[in-house]
């Protein structure tokens, strides 16, 4: 079951930059058959594979894998597929985050990509020669964590950020960013970058020519969904917490024990990925409410047990905390899956 979900804000902006880039985006909205109440609140969220259907739609329909950001054509459809292929072989991760860059800086010529080595840090920086095309900032956003996932596969692990930078200021969706990165984020900074540990640089690339058709063939939903399969505390706890929520949630001490440290350890290390236990269960929560009210016939009572409240009214008022809607409200507006 895939319930990761995505911030409205982002499906948003997708349409804006196609909108500018002259696309009709009338019809792309009427088959997302979505309501004004949800696209008009950034604090909404939809399925991942909803948003990623429409991200394909508008970069063939612009023919642009950056959607003419700025009015101007880039990259045409599978130029990203072709960088992949020209960095597969490199004998570690600096390599081929250095043959990645030189790619893309010979397609083009108003964004720059670099890498950059600061005492034990390594920086992966972008910056746009003028800024305004990136007016709220989710093109950065975008390249940001599709690099870091696309670099994460490569060497076969998370790529552990120690930081991200980012030259907007504080957005409505914050808390999206920590979802996103899971870690520090320093925003009104003079770039955009990804900070990490130098050793990353050395790590032999672990993936095959073979892996990336299989790699190519799941994208892009496999670079817009937060991976689960690494070694951080988030991924494990919701490992251990696993998908049957009708079962009360084990106590923190209890998975503090579980992973042989002290609650104030724990406490401290989520905190330093952005998060904390209780968060890490509503946001469970909430991703696996979303998912049965978009993809299965349940009724709302039915999906309240299923989300291990005792009582429907509880979990009314839980998810419209989440979501700012009801659950009804969420339903009648939501696309439909047919399933």
């Amino acid at each position: 079951m895939k319930t990761s979900t995505v911030s409205v804000h982002y499906l948003n902006a997708l349409l804006a930059r196609a909108e500018k880039a002259g696309i009709d985006t009338a019809s792309y909205i009427q088959r997302l058959d979505m309501s004004a109440d949800i696209l008009g609140d950034p604090a909404q969220r939809i399925p991942s594979e909803q948003y990623v259907r429409l991200a394909m739609q508008l970069v063939q329909a612009t023919g642009d894998e950056f959607l003419c950001v700025g009015g101007k054509h880039r990259t045409k459809p599978g130029t990203f597929a072709l960088m992949c292929h020209a960095v597969i072989n490199s004998p570690n991760l600096q390599r081929a985050i250095l043959r990645c860059f030189q790619f893309y800086n010979l397609f083009i010529d108003d964004m720059q990509f670099r890498l950059q080595k600061r005492g034990e840090e390594a920086i992966v920086t972008l910056t746009f020669d003028h800024p305004e095309i990136d007016w709220d900032h989710t093109t950065a956003d975008s390249c940001l964590v599709l690099l870091h996932r696309f670099f994460s596969w490569l060497i076969g692990q998370r790529l552990e950020l120690t930081q991200v930078s980012l030259s907007g200021g504080v957005p409505i969706v914050k808390e999206e960013y920590q979802r996103l990165f899971r870690t520090r984020i320093l925003f009104n900074q003079p770039a955009n970058a990804l900070h990490f540990k130098l050793r990353y640089l050395d790590m032999p690339i672990a993936q095959t020519t073979q892996d990336l058709k299989q790699f190519l063939r799941d994208a892009p939903e496999n670079l817009v969904v937060i991976p689960d399969n690494d070694d951080s505390l988030t991924a494990r706890i919701r490992t251990l917490i696993g998908t049957d929520f009708r079962n009360e949630f084990p106590d923190f001490e209890s998975v503090a024990k579980v992973m042989n440290t002290t609650p104030q350890t724990l406490r401290r290390h989520l905190k330093q990925e952005g998060t904390s236990y209780q968060e890490i269960k509503d946001n469970m929560r909430r991703d696996a409410a979303i998912y049965y009210l978009n993809r299965s016939r349940h009724s709302i009572n039915e999906i309240a047990e299923l989300m291990g409240f005792s009582e429907p009214s509880t979990f009314h008022r839980a998810f419209k905390k989440w979501t700012g809607l009801t659950p009804g409200a969420y339903r009648q507006h939501s696309e439909l899956q047919g399933e």
